[in-house]
């Protein structure tokens, strides 16, 4: 179960200083850029707030989300004591903390953060940590009190509602565990996990029809992850289709050697954050097995590690081609373009998106140029084969 962090920033507002205005308009410009998750951007503005006021608490906060979102737990560690050392109370701080050592598996060091974190600013969130955290310390009675408490001060807050019904699932009270799993699924009703839990449910309540239609359709929506083919495969073999079964049990398998492989790489990132070339065999892993959300994350992390990487940017544009995010991928081409206007493969990425968005004149004078450049480059004659 895994704890979330909170998307709180307090800006400075002010106190009539020029330095307090300056500092303020940096943070929030530091905000802005890890928003669109420029990394790189968001800590030079962070640190430049810092420049300018060394004991500023929102732009240490600021450094610990950004160092946070980068894997880089040390600094995103020493960021937030600094908080605590200026401003004890900070909102968020506490329950941001936490979660550096719920990753880092210091359970008790996150209780105690997320203790805390209810003590200053009571929060569904905290108390949902807080739950986690009791959880992974093998406290489930405390944990099922803290998701409660959750409960009780937001009463549609989903995360609780799922962590409970992940309790009574690890408890076999299959039935509650289906009850509470239903109400979250109506909060979120789109939330991958929860759906995997609902099918593991129907199939042990041998409601085998409910089971069938809905990892049918997750198998649809999310064909490279394994458990949906493994739950139809098991409740196929009930229905007697034993070959179907089979053949599903096998395709599950494959996908998890994948998915093993794909963790092996995780743990060098998780272990090595600043290791450029680990983010980038993460990110292909992720690319190739279909999760390109994950596969761009990784990219923008390595992206913080060497953002003046013009492969990288390229690599970056075609993912955002793959994910439909045209206008952001062509201003990327363009940005590599105008420092290499040699660089081949922008060109031809350059002229899939003027093809996509029908600028049919742009793109043959954007294939042109690549030919020009590189006729018996394999992406161009392989793009040039396309129907």
């Amino acid at each position: 179960m895994k704890a979330l962090i909170p998307g709180i920033l307090l800006l400075v507002c002010g106190c009539g200083s020029e330095v307090d205005t300056d500092v303020s308009h940096l943070i929030q410009q530091s905000n802005q850029a890890f928003q669109e998750r420029d990394y790189h951007s968001a800590l030079a503005l962070a640190d430049s707030a810092l420049v300018l006021n060394k004991n500023s608490s929102d732009a240490h906060f600021m450094r610990g989300r950004i160092y946070f979102e980068l894997q880089q737990w040390e600094n995103a560690e020493t960021a937030y004591l600094a908080v605590i050392n200026l401003t004890p109370d900070y909102r968020g701080v506490r329950h941001n903390l936490g979660n550096i050592y719920f990753g880092q598996r210091q359970f008790q060091n996150a209780l105690n953060e997320f203790i805390q974190a209810t003590q200053n600013h009571p929060t569904p969130m905290s108390w949902h940590a807080t739950g986690g955290a009791y959880n992974a310390l093998g406290q489930p009675d405390r944990a099922a009190v803290a998701f409660r408490k959750a409960i009780e001060l937001d009463s549609l807050y989903g995360p609780a509602h799922s962590s409970l019904a992940d309790l009574h699932e690890q408890q076999g009270n299959y039935f509650e565990s289906l009850k509470r799993n239903e109400i979250a699924l109506n909060l979120q009703p789109n939330h991958f996990p929860n759906q995997l839990r609902q099918a593991r449910l129907l199939l042990r309540l041998d409601q085998i029809d409910k089971t069938v239609a809905l990892v049918r359709h997750l198998i649809t929506e999310h064909p490279y992850h394994a458990e949906p083919r493994h739950i139809l495969g098991q409740a196929l073999a009930r229905l007697g289709l034993s070959a179907e079964s089979s053949r599903l049990t096998t395709e599950a398998e494959s996908l998890r050697v994948i998915i093993q492989k794909e963790g092996q790489l995780a743990n060098v990132v998780e272990n090595q954050p600043t290791n450029f070339q680990a983010q980038i065999h993460y990110a292909t892993a992720l690319r190739r097995s279909g999760n390109l959300e994950k596969a761009m994350t990784r990219y923008l992390i390595a992206q913080a590690l060497r953002p003046d990487n013009v492969d990288l940017q390229f690599h970056i544009a075609t993912l955002e081609i793959d994910l439909d995010d045209l206008e952001r991928a062509e201003e990327r081409l363009t940005r590599i373009l105008n420092a290499d206007s040699n660089y081949v493969l922008a060109w031809l990425g350059l002229g899939q998106i003027y093809t996509k968005t029908d600028r049919l004149t742009l793109a043959e004078n954007a294939v042109k140029q690549a030919v020009q450049l590189n006729p018996d480059h394999p992406a161009i004659r392989q793009f040039l084969e396309q129907p």
